[in-house]
């Protein structure tokens, strides 16, 4: 619509400036109006020549889908690193760098999920979800923010949150121990569910890639 609008005011201004140029050269009308037919038709022809702007951008992005296609076909072709790689770099702070290299290096990290208040009064109920020591144990410069980190870092696709709890029930002790007053202050009806925080297959990638960490097989 847009296109056809430019089109049309396009037209009207060269089909005016062909008439003025006309009258001012002293040709017959019947010359001027047959000038004027010539620039409509030229203009006609250029516009139903030209692709639509949509058009144009959905050919463009076809065509690097095809292009996908034929190189994952070709054996030959050797593939560099995930081109996400760059721009995921550019998304991260220097804290969920500390982070990913944690997640990496120690494996998965205990979390702790609770839900404090009666179950069968409305609107009694609370739950707090992964509650860790990560901060702590990847020494952030803004221990904080780790909840921020950890929230950008999934939106990334580079760690996830597991329901499931680690083998070790060890590992939960230091984090009970620093939650120990808010589950006190809870009160009856306060339950602890076990869980963790580890790295994608992506995000396992992503740090033996971009960060400077051990290979795989010799990470501590």
């Amino acid at each position: 619509m847009a296109s056809g609008a430019t089109w049309g005011v396009g037209t009207a201004v060269e089909v005016g400036s062909t008439v003025v140029r006309g009258s001012n050269a002293g040709l017959p009308t019947g010359a001027i109006l047959d000038a004027a037919r010539d620039v409509v038709r030229e203009s006609l022809l250029r516009a139903l020549s030209s692709p639509e702007p949509e058009a144009t951008e959905d050919a463009g992005l076809r065509e690097r889908g095809a292009d996908l296609l034929r190189r994952s076909a070709n054996v030959h072709s050797i593939d560099g690193d995930h081109p996400a790689y760059a721009r995921i770099l550019g998304e991260l702070a220097p804290d969920e760098a500390r982070v990913l290299r944690l997640l990496y290096l120690d494996g998965p990290q205990p979390a702790l999920g609770i839900r404090t208040g009666r179950r069968l009064t409305p609107g009694a109920q609370r739950y707090e979800t992964g509650l860790n020591l990560i901060g702590e144990e990847a020494a952030l410069r803004h221990p904080e923010r780790v909840d921020h980190y950890l929230t950008n870092l999934r939106r990334l696709g580079l760690l996830e949150f597991n329901q499931e709890a680690l083998g070790n029930p060890a590992r939960y002790q230091l984090l009970e121990s620093s939650v120990r007053k808010r589950l006190e202050r809870a009160g009856f009806g306060t339950r602890v569910y076990y869980r963790s925080i580890e790295l994608t297959g992506f995000g396992t990638d992503f740090v033996r890639t971009c960060l400077p960490v051990p290979p795989v097989g010799k990470a501590q």
